[in-house]
């Protein structure tokens, strides 16, 4: 590899995708339903990944998505872990998605990702980001950020 060539294909595929963005972003903005949202959004997860703009491959690019970056790695970091009793089997998943046992029951041991029906093991997040110049969209929004509140980011 000579000098100055390191690189550049990445920088080539950033464009590329730039391109393919900004024209995606145009139609949605022009109100077309584009189709296959879902699979663009699975796509762009992936694209994020390969790109190495996120540590983890895991839910990084959907709470990066969602609140940013720093708000989004803040979120992932102090995401806790579900630790269960021998035995237990039902797991927190969207309830949006599944109000029964028979969907929301997972492995009895080890490390629990889906449910035995294939649904995905969910925490669910709110953030209120009282700090300057986030403060205005927290309480258009309908928080409240005066007195002690204001300056604080929270993460529940």
């Amino acid at each position: 590899m000579r000098r100055g060539e390191r690189g550049q294909g990445t920088v080539e595929w950033v464009g590329v995708l730039c391109v393919v963005g900004l024209l995606v972003a145009g139609l949605v903005a022009a109100g077309v339903r584009v189709p296959g949202g879902t699979v663009a959004l699975a796509v762009a997860s992936r694209i994020l990944c390969a790109a190495a703009l996120v540590d983890d491959c895991s839910d990084e690019p959907a709470l990066v998505a969602a609140y940013g970056t720093e708000v989004g790695g803040l979120v992932r970091h102090h995401m806790p872990s579900l630790v269960f009793e021998r035995g237990s089997r039902a797991v927190p998943v969207d309830f949006r998605r599944c109000r029964e046992t028979k969907c929301g029951d997972g492995a009895e041991h080890g490390y629990v990702g889906r449910t035995d029906a294939g649904l995905p093991v969910s925490a669910f997040v709110h953030v209120v980001d009282c700090r300057a110049g986030a403060a205005e969209d927290a309480e258009a929004a309908g928080a409240d950020c005066s007195g002690s509140r204001a300056g604080n980011l929270y993460i529940q």
